[in-house]
């Protein structure tokens, strides 16, 4: 059996360590999220609806989630609210289709109350989609709340309540996978590609109208990086067990035979690459955990 040999590759795996280091650290560029930020919370004190002019302002709340009611005359008490109705948004379109791709060009906060007031559960794999992106509680704890209203069909001029735990993207991740029956609407193959290609264009390329799949496009979601983000490790060098100083007792090693020929790939130095492609016993192969 031959070992992983790092020492002509050290300067090359250090390199590479540093550089997974400074990312995790934050000191490296990562991918720009779609500016698609979703605020005030459900509960929030309204405020007066903002002006939009077009896509650039998507990062803006165009109007509250509750309107004030007239205000009462007793003085030293906040004006009471209720929830708004779904007469504000009859400019959006009623077309499922139609209204999910209308969250590239018009504000995110009033087509997903269109959505949550649809009680179409369609809509839920899109919501989950820009949930996904969000970096503030306020804009997860929206989000969650259409998915809610959603899925509990909680009708116009009720408030929708976020269960403990629900405001958590990856609770929904779980749910959405424990309901296979639900599917996003026609052409959400070609949205999500044109989504994903917002945050990494060649991650669009992935999902287009129409790209055969096997398994459930709902569940597809972005890993964190783009795509090529973690380099494979591509033929590397090997030595004899016995020149195999690096290793520590109990390191684990991944072990490959193929026609008679034998390789161990350690753990530790795979792991910054994920994946290894090699050449064993004549056999072209990918190693990837």
């Amino acid at each position: 059996m031959r070992l992983f040999n790092p020492r002509p590759w050290a300067t090359v795996v250090l390199a590479t360590l540093i550089g997974l280091a400074a990312l995790a650290c934050g000191q490296q560029p990562t991918p720009t999220p779609p500016p698609f930020i979703i605020s005030p919370p459900p509960t929030a004190t309204p405020v007066p609806p903002m002006a939009t002019t077009g896509p650039a302002d998507l990062a803006t709340p165009a109007a509250a989630t509750e309107s004030p009611v007239p205000p009462t005359e007793v003085p030293g008490y906040p004006e009471p609210t209720r929830p708004l109705s779904a007469d504000h948004l009859t400019h959006l379109p009623d077309d499922p289709t139609e209204l999910m791709f209308s969250t590239f060009d018009q504000p995110m906060l009033q087509v997903g109350q269109k959505m949550a007031y649809s009680h179409n559960d369609a809509f839920i794999p899109v919501l989950l989609e820009f949930m996904r992106f969000q970096q503030s509680e306020e804009a997860q704890l929206t989000l969650a709340s259409f998915m809610v209203r959603i899925r509990d069909r909680i009708p116009e001029g009720e408030f929708a309540i976020v269960p403990y735990g629900e405001d958590d993207w990856g609770w929904w991740v779980e749910w959405l996978a424990s309901n296979p029956d639900i599917t996003a609407p026609d052409g959400y193959d070609g949205w999500k590609g044109q989504l994903f290609g917002i945050i990494d264009e060649p991650m669009g390329e992935f999902m287009y109208p129409g790209v055969p799949a096997t398994i459930r496009l709902e569940e597809v979601v972005w890993g964190g990086v783009r795509r090529d983000g973690i380099p494979d490790l591509r033929f590397p060098p090997h030595v004899a067990p016995e020149d195999a100083t690096y290793l520590e007792t109990g390191d684990r090693v991944f072990g490959v035979s193929i026609n008679g020929e034998h390789r161990a790939y350690p753990l530790r130095v795979l792991n910054p690459h994920e994946m290894a492609n090699d050449i064993v016993g004549g056999v072209q192969f990918a190693l990837a955990y």
